[in-house]
């Protein structure tokens, strides 16, 4: 069921939730497992709430721009969104943009996962937003030092539970939340250098993202928070 969130509240609430519960919000916590993963091998790697600076990433300009990931046959041949009778069109259009967004940000994330190697500075500016992006980058630069990478997929089923286009003179903007199942069994993490399976066991959960229309000069929606809930799905 699709609902009109309050403009001033849901934004404050999805960034209370990311800076509140640290790795649990971060892009890797969309996966479920690569925190979990890292926290077994790594020692006082910093909150993912902080703030990732450009000289840790390298510079937009010295960066060898990604595209963002394909999307599959599957998923592209699948509606983005389920239309609600209490919808309007512009609802409608925010919503499937919104979800088109997150959908490249899933693909984006199991990539980074895979090849952790590489520069994803680029392909994560034009993606989403801080706070998301800054913990997600720290959480692929995690997997980078310890010699992890994931093989796999990971298995999505997001539907659209909130569209707020009313936005606000206090700063709050427009947002779209979309609540996901994910299942990340089948996508272990592993140390590349001794084989070794790191992933924890978890079943399928439940992660709730906060999508944001960030206007000029980004003038595009953005996954600003993603909120890694214990509720099962």
């Amino acid at each position: 069921m699709i609902r009109r969130s309050d403009p001033r509240s849901a934004m404050a609430a999805g960034l209370d939730r990311v800076l509140e519960t640290g790795p649990a919000s971060s892009p890797a916590s969309l996966l479920g497992t690569a925190p979990r993963a890292v926290d077994r091998v790594r020692v006082g790697i910093v909150a993912l709430g902080s703030v990732l600076t450009l000289a840790a990433c390298g510079t937009e300009g010295d960066a060898t721009e990604q595209p963002p990931p394909a999307p599959s046959a599957s998923e592209s041949s699948a509606a983005p969104t389920s239309a609600d009778p209490s919808m309007d069109p512009d609802e409608v259009a925010a919503a499937d943009a919104a979800m088109a967004v997150y959908r490249d940000v899933t693909r984006l994330v199991q990539d980074a996962r895979r090849d952790p190697t590489q520069d994803w500075l680029p392909a994560y500016a034009q993606l989403t937003a801080d706070p998301y992006r800054s913990a997600e980058l720290l959480e692929v630069s995690a997997l980078r030092d310890r010699g992890i990478a994931h093989t796999g997929e990971v298995a999505h089923d997001p539907e659209v539970a909130a569209v707020d286009l009313a936005g606000g003179t206090d700063g709050t903007l427009r947002t779209v939340t979309i609540q996901d199942c994910v299942d990340t069994q089948d996508f272990p993490a592993t140390v590349q250098a001794t084989g070794d399976v790191v992933s924890a066991e978890r079943p399928p959960h439940v992660a709730v993202a906060t999508v944001v229309f960030y206007p000029q000069p980004e003038d595009r929606w953005l996954v600003a928070t993603v909120d890694v809930q214990d509720e099962t799905c």
